[in-house]
């Protein structure tokens, strides 16, 4: 298993890079519309909605559609993002995941339309980051594949307490604190390599890789919830040794829009 899932990692990561630095800008959209149409599938079918297909297509074609609209209010976009993750935090630690299948009817599609305010705002900070800094676009997305690293091994070693038992069973503290040590120094990495080496922008990138990472952990949490709330361990099979798109998409749903709101905190978005 553990074979599968690197070189299943190492293959996604190779195709995403050449997409990143190479993709021209209609490439890469369709790359991400493609994205969206499976994911869009795979929320719906957690859902519990009998059109999962109908969902993935109006996820699918919103980015395109947006783009070509009109100019989006970019900072207006990422602080929404970040209040929305936010609120969500709080519902997942107030709301029990009980199943779907017992809930009330309106619970299904209410469920299925959270897929655009939690996949939306990634997806088209991503295709701005390729067009405008795709090396940013590379570091938010090392940011958060260190802290997934940092959390599995730290958890793994020495995870003994849980973090939220009821939402995720195999999260512990000490994969949190792993997570973030992960994200804090690729953070710190990043910010070294493309901003500068002064001191204040070090610690700057440090922090800024924090909060990416502590809210890929959220994202991840709320994937887990929807897992939970649908009686399903993993969100599809595509990946070989992941499992389905969604299990490697929540953690950035919520980490590139945190990136990017951080990127214009910081005035490194230009």
């Amino acid at each position: 298993m553990l074979r599968q899932r690197l070189i299943t990692a190492s293959l996604l990561f190779l195709l995403v890079l050449v997409l990143i630095f190479w993709a021209p800008f209609l490439v890469f959209l369709v790359f991400l519309m493609l994205l969206a149409f499976l994911a869009g599938q795979e929320w719906g079918h957690l859902s519990l909605i009998a059109w999962p297909n109908g969902l993935a297509l109006v996820l699918a074609a919103l980015p395109a559609m947006l783009i070509f609209s009109q100019h989006l209010p970019w900072y207006t976009l990422a602080q929404g993002s970040v209040i929305w993750w936010v609120l969500l935090a709080v519902l997942l630690t107030l709301m029990p995941p009980s199943l779907l299948r017992g809930a009330a009817a309106w619970q299904r599609p209410v469920s299925a339309m959270a897929v655009f305010p939690v996949l939306l705002p990634a997806l088209l900070f991503s295709l701005s980051l390729q067009q405008r800094a795709p090396q940013f676009l590379l570091w938010v997305i090392l940011v958060i594949s260190a802290d997934d690293v940092g959390a599995m091994t730290f958890g793994k070693i020495w995870g003994r307490h849980r973090l939220v038992p009821r939402i995720s069973p195999g999260k512990t503290w000490e994969g949190l604190l792993g997570g973030l040590l992960g994200s804090a120094i690729m953070g710190t990495l990043g910010a070294w390599i493309w901003v500068g080496a002064a001191t204040p922008i070090l610690l700057s990138g440090t922090f800024l890789g924090l909060i990416t990472g502590a809210f890929a952990i959220l994202g991840d949490l709320s994937e887990s919830f929807l897992k939970r709330r649908a009686d399903c361990k993993d969100s599809g099979q595509l990946l070989p040794g992941h499992g389905g798109l969604l299990d490697r998409l929540d953690s950035m749903s919520a980490g590139i829009p945190v990136f990017v709101a951080g990127l214009y905190y910081l005035d490194w978005w230009k």
